[in-house]
């Protein structure tokens, strides 16, 4: 088939991929989702494994090259096949397991985050095998779990057992966005995560509020008890920035560069405070893909409803996530937050460890991750079409990759600042679909000329 014909019966597939609703956090189709992947590889001529060993399969296909050369260089894609619940259903525009075109935009859950990158990568694949009488430029290889959204649960698992399949030399990530400015951006690793919760029991059960003249509540002692872990933006747990990997003079200068306007941001959401770093832009930029970071997600307990009820509450519970660095181990610190609490004459405190991941910052200097970087200024239309970054502000999965492949990590894709991933009315535009396929099918080209 032409390239054309390629693009709309790939789309066509696509639309049947939003349509099956892979929610992972309400293990819906699943294992549908899995098996129509196994078909989509198996199609396109991959040797196709779905390994079931935990609850969410993983699905991995291989295209290997026809010569040695060829083979010499493997490319991992990953992906994720599961996705966001739809909810709130009544702000979608749209149905949201429909992939709709509208005004330039192809809408449905999932099209940026990440399905419609996926399908962007098996087009140009599926363009270049046309082409060239079915053999890939490199060794090429594609990992899609079905449980990203819920902390890549079994991920580390199937890593132990099956990393030998899984060897590259050059992983890219999920998905990706342009920045505001409309610059494609390229970034490499993930902050890392600790989740977990901090819970008081002062009662056995709430009492009268005039008890607070002579009795400490649970919501005060857990206020004054999370008080003591954070004074004036930094946190203060003894032991928590030890061994950080301080980035490199070649990561800052590449902060620096990034498209961030705080006074913008500061507008955006009608900030009340001002930035933890002043209003220096370069150690804002630096914090915010750097630094770790400790942030109350919520507190609850006692009486929440309307009007007053005037009680004593005899327990209490916060919820927090730590964004972590490379050096910083989540399970640890997580300990670290418990004993400070001890140490700080609040050992009744509560620790309950939920979850987490460490953190990966790539080199953006990596010889494939250059052609990547240069691929894209080509066919964006120059250098200052693309913005580099080493890490990213968000967490992913990106530490397991590299300690088990020990490959390098670029994230690009076709999102952009209003593509709403998680959110109503998930979008990309149909010319960031195009030329997400555009660029991999270059980067294929280039490939195979190395």
């Amino acid at each position: 088939m032409s390239e054309q014909q390629n693009i709309a019966a790939y789309q066509a597939k696509l639309a049947q991929y939003i349509k099956l609703g892979s929610v992972s956090a309400q293990y819906q189709q699943i294992q549908a989702t899995a098996q129509f992947l196994q078909g989509i590889f198996t199609q396109l001529g991959g040797q196709v494994q779905v390994f079931s060993d935990h609850k969410f399969p993983l699905v991995f296909a291989d295209f290997p090259a026809a010569t040695p050369a060829a083979n010499a260089t493997t490319l991992l894609f990953y992906n994720h096949y599961d996705v966001q619940p739809a909810d709130p259903i009544d702000l979608w525009q749209t149905d949201p397991w429909t992939l709709t075109k509208r005004d330039g935009k192809f809408f449905g859950r999932g099209i940026a985050d990440c399905k419609g990158d996926l399908f962007v990568r098996l087009t140009a694949l599926k363009n270049y095998l046309d082409a060239h009488a079915g053999q890939p430029p490199v060794h090429i290889k594609f990992l899609v779990e079905g449980a990203e959204e819920i902390a890549s649960q079994g991920l580390q698992d199937y890593f132990e057992q099956y990393s030998d399949l899984f060897k590259s030399d050059l992983i890219i990530w999920e998905s990706g966005s342009k920045n505001e400015r409309g610059q494609l951006r390229i970034t490499g690793g993930n902050k890392g995560i600790s989740c977990f919760e901090l819970s008081a029991d002062s009662a056995s059960r709430d009492l009268h509020s005039s008890n607070a003249a002579i009795i400490d509540g649970a919501l005060w002692h857990l206020i004054d008890g999370i008080s003591s872990l954070h004074q004036h933006g930094k946190i203060s747990v003894n032991g928590f920035y030890d061994g950080i990997a301080a980035p490199t003079q070649r990561a800052k200068n590449l902060a620096h560069k990034m498209y961030f306007a705080p006074e913008q941001l500061s507008r955006l959401y009608e900030l009340k405070y001002p930035f933890l770093q002043g209003s220096d832009e370069d150690k804002i930029k630096e914090a915010y893909l750097f630094a770790p970071s400790f942030n109350m997600e919520g507190i609850s307990g006692g009486y929440e409803g309307t009007s007053v009820k005037t009680v004593l509450p005899a327990h209490g519970v916060a919820k927090f996530d730590m964004r972590l660095v490379p050096g910083q181990d989540p399970a640890e610190v997580a300990h670290k937050v418990a004993v400070q609490l001890h140490d700080n004459h609040f050992a009744d405190l509560k620790v309950n460890y939920t979850m987490g991941v460490k953190a990966y910052r790539s080199d953006m200097d990596a010889p494939l991750i250059q052609q990547l970087i240069a691929t894209a200024q080509t066919v964006y239309g120059g250098a200052d079409s693309v913005e580099v970054l080493p890490t990213s502000a968000g967490t992913g999965p990106s530490y397991n990759f590299n300690h088990y492949l020990h490959a390098p990590i670029a994230a690009i894709g076709i999102g952009n600042p209003t593509s709403g991933a998680h959110a109503p009315n998930e979008n990309v535009t149909e010319a960031d679909y195009l030329m997400g396929i555009k660029v991999i099918s270059q980067f294929f080209t280039n490939l195979s000329q190395r």
